[in-house]
């Protein structure tokens, strides 16, 4: 049965400069996924803006950090993942689907991720998640590190962010 996590924050900026002076900034990004998030590599593989949506896909190389034996033997030292999203501009919603290097069709990881106001330049960032992991004696292992390693991630990515927004001023 798969796993599910929803994780908010609050960011000191509004929903516009979230969505129009950050998600998609690439400066932003790359010092988000190299600098906070310590990935060993980022880049962007696709980014269409059609009007009433953007499709991008990003390619990130994360820092794995201790796995228990049976997982890093199964997953190996070299991941990478692929995380493409569609975001609807109309409704302010970034769907994500991580095309994992390793594990394809047995590592699931879909997402939606949306904002909400909270005040004049304050919102809530909400990532609502699943992740299911198809490998048999260690997937509920599995899953509850990934949903682990999220949340931990997104928390670090919260904090940067408001630093980063402080940092330009937006």
């Amino acid at each position: 049965m798969p796993s599910s996590v929803r994780i908010v924050h609050t960011y000191n900026v509004s929903e516009d400069t979230f969505w129009d002076k950050l998600f998609f900034d690439e400066g932003y990004n790359r010092r988000l996924y190299l600098e906070a998030l310590k990935f060993h590599d980022w880049k962007v593989e696709k980014h269409e803006d059609h009007g009433t949506e953007v499709q991008r896909a990003i390619n990130v190389a994360p820092r794995l950090g201790d796995l228990p034996g049976p997982m890093k033997k199964l997953l190996g030292d070299n991941i990478r993942y692929t995380e493409a999203g569609v975001y609807d501009k109309a409704r302010r919603r970034y769907k994500i689907t991580i095309i994992p290097s390793a594990l394809a069709g047995k590592l699931l990881v879909s997402g939606e991720l949306y904002t909400e106001p909270e005040a004049e330049n304050r919102c809530r960032r909400v990532f609502e998640a699943t992740v299911e992991v198809k490998v048999f004696g260690l997937g509920g292992m599995m899953e509850k590190r990934f949903v682990s390693d999220l949340e931990k991630s997104y928390a670090v990515g919260a904090k940067f962010t408001n630093q980063y927004a402080e940092e330009k001023g937006l």
